[in-house]
Formats: structure tokens, C-alpha cells, sequence
């Protein structure tokens, strides 16, 4: 029985090599992290939708400001003020969002394609110690009871093996539809790597002061305590009631409290931010210096197998290693960038594509 699943999964293994093979023995056509950008803020149905209302508020805010050149109403104003700030402000986040979404996907696209690299090698590797293990039972060396237990991750490492090209073509589809592309279109694309990024270099006072400037909602908060103030300037004029003046003191004073409120909130949410930033960058660095290791490693033991101070399966465990090593180093990479949009994000600022390299 167990010889019986050996062969299927051997069998599995070479089908799916040989189909890689073909797959990526066609010329396919390279994309870059910018490219891919710009595509989805071509494609990208909600910016489109985004970008009308802000045409369409601008329109509002044209007509309001026209009509009120006769009464010079500054509540109307404010409110035509508002609906501009507003539609601007929704473009800007929908576009960053775009953005990260795209920067998230093509990095993890990159990620799924490596980790088949990373268990091929793994799958290799249980092959050679298999048969192995088959030639010292054979001659009397070792038990069945360890055979069985190399056959087991033998063919957990193909269970492993498959699931990272799944994974690989899921990861795709989903790329592919953050583009905007037809999911049902088979051409293929290779993605360019991402280079090692030099941080971006902010200290957090400046990033919260940025973030106080550019923040729209806090923009939002001023304009609703101006509109309380206007509204019990008129109601004074109008002599209302002592009841409902007092009531529009209150919203004044609410107005106040709720603007405080959300500053403070604003504020702790950039620091925490920046902190998460900042580690981010620590474990780019701490990648970084153990794929340097893993390189040396790797190298060392080359020359070793040369002389023949080591084996070949010596040689598959060291290129396993660097390839986990690569795999961590990416996936800073992929954290580094995503904490670094976000921050940008919660500061107001208008992401750029020439940013990200």
C-alpha cells in the first residue's frame, strides 16, 4: 500500500514538473511593481467612480459658490466647502488604497513563486534521503518502521509541493483581478523583483505634525465648529428662544470636545504607526544580515562538496536554507512596504508611483 502511494505521488511530482517546465519555458512577457501600479489606477472601477464624484462636486461646489455671490452666506459656504473637501479627500484614500492593494499583491505574487522554488528543493531532497534510506534497509542497516518514516515526509513534502503551486496560480488570479484584467485571459507574465529599499527617513514629530496638516478629518471637525458658531449667530439675530440658544451653545461646546477628541485619537494612532514602522525597518536590517550568513553558508559548503568534504544532500539543505533566508528578507520587504504606505496613508498624503521601486 504504501509503495502504491509512493508511486502516485512520485508520479503526481514529475507531471507537475513537466508542466512547469513547458509553462515557463514559454516566452512570457515582464512586468514591474510600477507598471503594475499604474495598470490598476487605469483600471480600477472604484477610482473611476471616485474620480466622478469629484467632478461632479466640483460642479456643486462651482454652482453653490455662484449662487451665493448675492447673500454672501458663510454657512453656505462652509457647507459648499465640506462636499469639495470631502470628494477630494475620498479620491485621495481610494487611490492609496489601490496602491497598497496592488504593492501587497505583486510582492506576495513574487513570495508564492519563490516558495515553489523553496519546496522543490525541499522534495528533492526527501527523495534522495528516501532512497537512501531504501538502499540501508535493504542491507540490513535500518528497520521498515524508518523507511515508513521517510516515506511519510517524503510525501508530505509533495503535499507541500502542490500546494505552493496552488497557491502560486490563486495568488495570480487575484493579482490579475486587482489589475483589472480578465481572470479567463491565459497569458502569463513574469514579475521583476522588488530591490532592497532604501527607508524612508522620518522622525515622528514631523510625522505627526504632517498628519495634523493634512488630515481631513480633523479639517471636517473645524468647519462643524464653525457651523455651530454661524448657527447661534443667527439664531441670536432671529432672537430665539433662551432654550434653543442654550442648545446651540452646547453644540458649540460638542464641536470643541469632538474635535479634541479625534486629535488625540489621530495622535495616537501616527505614533503607534511610526513605532510599527520603525520595526519594520529593524527586521529589514535583521533579514538582511542572515541571508549574508546564508550566502557564506552556502558558499562554503560548495567548496566542500567540491573537495569532498561534503555530499550532495549536504549542498540541497544549504540551498534550502538560503532559499528561507531569501523567503524572510521578501517578506520584510513586503512588511517594510506595507507599513510605510499606511503610515503615509493615515498622514493624508497622496501616495506616488515613483516611490515604489
Amino acid at each position: 500500500m504504501i509503495k502504491k502511494i509512493v508511486k502516485g505521488t512520485i508520479l503526481l511530482l514529475v507531471i507537475f514538473f513537466i508542466f512547469s517546465g513547458v509553462l515557463f519555458a514559454a516566452e512570457q512577457k515582464e512586468m514591474n511593481l510600477s507598471q503594475a501600479v499604474n495598470l490598476a489606477l487605469t483600471n480600477n472601477l472604484n477610482l473611476k467612480i471616485a474620480n466622478l464624484d469629484l467632478e461632479n462636486a466640483q460642479i456643486d461646489y462651482e454652482k453653490t459658490k455662484a449662487n451665493n455671490l448675492l447673500t454672501e452666506s458663510r454657512y453656505i459656504e462652509l457647507q459648499g466647502d465640506l462636499g469639495l473637501l470631502q470628494a477630494k479627500d475620498n479620491y485621495t484614500q481610494t487611490r492609496n488604497e489601490v496602491i497598497i492593494d496592488v504593492v501587497q499583491k505583486y510582492l506576495q505574487v513574487n513570495q508564492a513563486k519563490r516558495n515553489i522554488t523553496a519546496k522543490s528543493k525541499e522534495t528533492e531532497l526527501e527523495k534522495n534521503l528516501l532512497e537512501e534510506v531504501k538502499a540501508q534497509v535493504e542491507a540490513g542497516h535500518k528497520g521498515n518502521l524508518d523507511l515508513l518514516r521517510q516515506e511519510n515526509k517524503y510525501n508530505n513534502a509533495v503535499f507541500d509541493l502542490e500546494k505552493a503551486n496552488d497557491d502560486y496560480h490563486q495568488s495570480f488570479r487575484e493579482f490579475k483581478l486587482e489589475l483589472g484584467l480578465n481572470d479567463q485571459e491565459e497569458e502569463e507574465f513574469d514579475l521583476t523583483e522588488v530591490d532592497y529599499p532604501e527607508a524612508w527617513q522620518i522622525d515622528e514629530e514631523e510625522a505627526l505634525k504632517k498628519t495634523i496638516e493634512n488630515s481631513f478629518i480633523l479639517e471636517l471637525r473645524k468647519r462643524q465648529i464653525e457651523l455651530a458658531k454661524v448657527d447661534l449667530e443667527r439664531a441670536e439675530v432671529a432672537a430665539s428662544p433662551e432654550l434653543d440658544l442654550r442648545k446651540l451653545k452646547n453644540n458649540i461646546e460638542l464641536a470643541n470636545l469632538t474635535f479634541n477628541k479625534t486629535q488625540k485619537e489621530l495622535t495616537n494612532s501616527i505614533r503607534k504607526q511610526f513605532y510599527t514602522y520603525k520595526q519594520a525597518i529593524n527586521s529589514l536590517d535583521l533579514s538582511q544580515q542572515n541571508l549574508n550568513q546564508a550566502q557564506e553558508n552556502n558558499s562554503i559548503i560548495v567548496d566542500q562538496v567540491k573537495a569532498g568534504l561534503k555530499t550532495k544532500n549536504d549542498l540541497l539543505s544549504a540551498e534550502i536554507s538560503l532559499l528561507q533566508s531569501e523567503y524572510s528578507l521578501n517578506s520584510a520587504i513586503l512588511n517594510y512596504y506595507m507599513n510605510k504606505l499606511t503610515m503615509q496613508k493615515l498622514m493624508g498624503q497622496k501616495i506616488e508611483e515613483g516611490e515604489i521601486k
